[in-house]
């Protein structure tokens, strides 16, 4: 294995011509490299389960920490749109109160992950009562609005049915 033929070496029971070091110590170095990116990646993953009520399926779809709940479902091509923006109505910062502005992304967190996701903001509470206040149930959130972390691996949420789709909306 290379490791041992570097390991040899450095310990002097072997010569080893300047090329074939070159390469050892280039393809060690590439797999180290490898295998330290895979686990950062896999560190950072969230699975998360999506029962599509309409489509009578139950999806189970890696997201990564940091990524919306939208953002993950959108990556996979799951029926969840809706639209989100870059800070959730940030009144103080640079988005001057900007923040999702359809209730497409309606999802319902299940209730044994609704104390990790937390609670709606009072806007997304406004904007759910507003536009769609028939089908609020205590857990109910935006996907938009909810940042995946570590702690939700696992989460599971459901997708009613009732979910308006503005995509052809003209």
């Amino acid at each position: 294995s290379p490791a041992a033929a570097i390991l040899e070496l450095l310990e002097g029971r072997v010569c080893v011509p300047p090329e074939r070091l070159k390469m050892l110590v280039r393809g060690s170095a590439l797999r180290f490299v490898r295998s330290a990116a895979s686990a950062t990646v896999v560190e950072k993953m969230v699975n998360c389960t999506f029962v599509l009520v309409k489509q009578k399926k139950r999806v189970t779809v890696a997201g990564m920490e940091g990524w919306s709940l939208l953002e993950t479902a959108q990556h996979h091509n799951l029926p969840v749109n809706g639209t989100a923006a870059e800070n959730n109505w940030d009144y103080l910062g640079n988005t001057f109160g900007e923040g999702p502005n359809s209730v497409e992304d309606h999802v319902v967190v299940a209730k044994e992950f609704a104390d990790v996701v937390g609670p709606m903001s009072p806007e997304e509470h406004d904007l759910l009562r507003v536009l769609d206040a028939d089908n609020i149930q205590p857990t109910s959130r935006l996907a938009a609005c909810i940042k995946l972390t570590k702690a939700m691996d696992g989460l599971t949420v459901l997708v009613p049915s009732t979910n308006a789709d503005l995509t052809r909306y003209h």
